[in-house]
């Protein structure tokens, strides 16, 4: 069986992991495969369709797969992430609080962690779904309209935050890390774990690997990301210097997040019935000593 990993730009450590060529060939005696993709918004799809059956994402996807009846469990988790950004509008504008936002247009990157963002925010502000006018657009379109005053609101983070906040004043009115935690999550088919574990296992270990690396070095890292998805080294250092780097196992803690925002999204009707998430959720390849790579 053949391991094919979907990488695509918001995910930004397989995104690094691919432009080491030495970690990425130490994984071919494993039998896995890396596809590049423009679009995080496309995972599920190819999940469906069969090209890919193991991915990087926000913590969201692995729901919304779930609740999709795809067979799919988080294998590695990151750090919590707060980034420089989050919920915005324009600082001309009158918003001063999300519970401002009410009947305005919020603009979301198409099937990714911005959904679960929000709603963590909204259920804290004591608000609902319908509350606001949330809608799924293209970054590179809502940024366009948030800076042509069309859009009231965006979540956005680094790069695009910056080169937004660059443009217009920007007030942030929540950030990612406190209400969502915004971790970066890996995840496969269930049938990988099976029939794949070794091939798995050494995916994990590049990936902890090239991680770490980053955490040493964030501008040998922007480096190789010069370039990617439209930013330079520059406009990416900002991001890998801010962000927790590292791979670990889903714990306790991740579970019951995602449990209680599972649960909202039920509550929200963004997804049609509950979701088993300690099914979404395996920890077995962390349970032997991890290597040191010294």
């Amino acid at each position: 069986m053949t391991i094919v990993v979907g990488t695509h730009p918001q995910n930004l450590s397989l995104s690094i992991l691919l432009r080491r060529p030495a970690l990425v060939d130490a994984l071919r005696g494993h039998d896995v495969e890396f596809f590049e993709y423009g679009a995080g918004s496309q995972t599920i799809p190819l999940f469906r369709v069969g090209a890919l059956n193991a991915a990087g994402t926000g913590a969201t996807p692995p729901l919304l797969a779930a609740a999709d009846d795809l067979d799919v469990a988080v294998f590695g988790i990151s750090g919590p992430r707060p980034e420089h950004g989050g919920l915005c509008v324009r600082a001309d504008s009158p918003y001063r609080s999300i519970r401002d936002l009410a009947g305005r247009g919020v603009g979301l990157m198409p099937i990714s962690w911005h959904t679960q963002f929000l709603v963590s925010e909204l259920a804290a502000a004591g608000m609902a779904w319908h509350d606001v006018l949330a809608t799924e657009i293209i970054p590179a379109t809502a940024a366009d309209a948030f800076v042509e005053g069309l859009l009231d609101a965006i979540v956005m983070t680094d790069p695009l935050y910056s080169r937004i906040a660059g443009q217009v004043g920007v007030r942030v009115l929540a950030r990612p890390g406190t209400e969502f935690s915004n971790r970066s999550v890996y995840w496969a088919a269930r049938s990988v774990f099976d029939e794949q574990p070794d091939g798995l296992r050494a995916l994990l270990d590049v990936l902890i690997t090239s991680d770490r690396a980053v955490a040493d070095d964030p501008e040998e890292a922007a480096a190789l990301l010069d370039g990617f998805a439209g930013s330079t080294a520059a406009q990416w250092l900002p991001a890998l210097a801010a962000r927790p780097w590292g791979v670990h196992p889903p714990d306790a803690g991740f579970v019951e997040e995602q449990r209680r925002h599972a649960s909202l999204f039920t509550d929200f009707r963004l997804i049609d019935g509950p979701i088993d998430v300690t099914r979404t959720v395996d920890d077995r390849l962390f349970a032997r000593p991890q290597p040191s790579h010294r």
